[in-house]
């Protein structure tokens, strides 16, 4: 059977079609251009035509001309959730707010995988100043693309405000642990693949000691972050990068105070490789593993800590040597301090008013108080745990024996020849 004229228009239509598809693919956009007007005039009811036309405009900058087509392509009854992503990106490009957040809601109704879209979503809410849904979208994606997540998250302004603190007062306070004291976790040195240089920090018989409970004589427990709560401008947040500093296969902090999307820097004085593994915890769970890198000696690299909306605190730990760890929990302003080796700690600058307090310490549940910030005064507060109340799994609880391999105990090594080692430099005590 011959073809009809209409026929033949389309077969041709087609061919053009295909042609600019494979030219938008390449981003020869003038010729792709070229090619769907081609189609178009063979074609005017060819609707797939008239969205990608849509496409290649915008992608010139051409996005009034865009717009034209992609509502052709919708009138002639294609709708899909490319095309209303595209068309809600040329109502952003003219800086048509609202139209362009209804294009690109429709978009993730039609298809809620869109990444791409959700993000841009989100830029669209921040322009429109409406922050909490900015916040919702970097949630959406969170569990599908972090990486997305986290460029949309460092747009979104932060709740807390930088603002002058004329009259502020202090905190201060002590924290206390009544009860016995909580036993000290043993690493045994025999498990470390660096033995020889492990040994720099030891009992000197082979263990590793990690004091999570470490209290004066007068009780007062170190080692506890005490957080004011809901203060939603205040002083600046620190400009210092908050650093992980690793010497002698030790960590120089055991607790930290944490922003969610902060910077660490992670600082390996060692000669020897270190595998830092960072996590987010929920409900003490290790929920997630945020990442996983190995940190070669006498190098830095930084890791980000940004989490989940429901993490509540954050760790970093060495897979190779798992006495090497640092444990922080999420705050959302810098009215924080870490209690001292006598218990003590003090936050100035506070903006006067009434807030909670939370005394958080990784393995014993935290204490809440309310205090009043009087302008030019110093309020107090303690807090005081009990060690029966301590809610680790203890594992590493054996301190007794010697745990230096034998070979360890030879002054040769392995392959021959004598063996040096590193003084022992800091002696351990239970």
């Amino acid at each position: 059977m011959p073809f009809s004229s209409a026929s033949w228009a389309q077969t041709e239509a087609d061919d053009h079609y295909h042609k600019g598809i494979r030219l938008s693919q390449s981003k020869d956009w003038e010729g792709a251009a070229k090619e769907f007007q081609k189609a178009i005039d063979l074609n005017p009811q060819y609707a797939l035509a008239h969205a990608n036309m849509g496409v290649v405009l915008s992608q010139t900058g051409s996005h009034k001309e865009a717009l034209l087509e992609f509502e052709e392509a919708l009138k002639l009854g294609y709708d899909h959730a490319f095309l209303r992503y595209n068309r809600g990106i040329s109502f952003a490009q003219l800086n048509l707010l609202e139209e362009a957040a209804a294009e690109l809601e429709t978009a993730l109704d039609q298809d809620s995988r869109m990444v791409k879209a959700r993000y841009d979503l989100g830029i669209v809410y921040i322009l429109q100043s409406r922050l909490e849904k900015a916040r919702e979208q970097a949630e959406h994606l969170y569990s599908r693309n972090e990486k997305l997540a986290k460029k949309l998250f460092d747009r979104i302004p932060p709740e807390y405000k930088v603002a002058a603190v004329d009259n502020g007062g202090a905190l201060s306070g002590r924290v206390t642990l009544t009860g016995p004291i909580p036993k000290a976790r043993s690493f045994h040195l025999v498990h470390a693949p660096n033995i020889e240089f492990c040994i720099r920090m030891s009992d000197g018989k082979g263990h590793r000691i990690l004091h999570d409970f470490t209290v004066s004589e007068n009780s007062g427990l170190k080692d506890t972050v005490i957080a004011i709560q809901g203060i939603k401008k205040g002083k600046p947040i620190s400009s210092q990068m908050q650093v992980f500093n690793i010497s002698r296969c030790h960590a120089d902090k055991y607790v930290i105070g944490v922003r969610n999307g902060e910077d660490i820097l992670v600082e390996n004085t060692d000669p020897i490789r270190h595998e830092i593994v960072t996590y987010e915890v929920e409900d003490k769970a290790y929920v997630r593993q945020k990442s996983n890198k190995a940190v070669v000696g006498q190098t830095s690299q930084i890791r980000s800590a940004f989490v989940g909306k429901n993490t509540e605190e954050f760790l970093i730990k060495c897979n190779l040597h798992p006495f090497l760890q640092t444990r922080g929990v999420i705050v959302d302003n810098p009215y924080y301090a870490v209690s001292d080796a006598e218990g003590n700690f003090i936050i100035e600058d506070v903006p006067p008013g009434t807030y909670e307090v939370v005394a958080w310490h990784p393995f014993i549940p935290e204490q809440k108080g309310t205090i009043t910030i009087v302008p030019g005064e110093v309020a107090k507060i303690d807090f005081e745990f009990n060690g029966n109340d301590e809610r680790r799994k203890l594992y590493h609880d054996d301190l007794e024996g010697y745990r230096f391999q034998p070979w360890y105990d030879s002054f040769e090594k392995f392959y021959g020849g004598p063996r040096v080692d590193d003084p022992v430099e800091v002696l351990q005590k239970f």
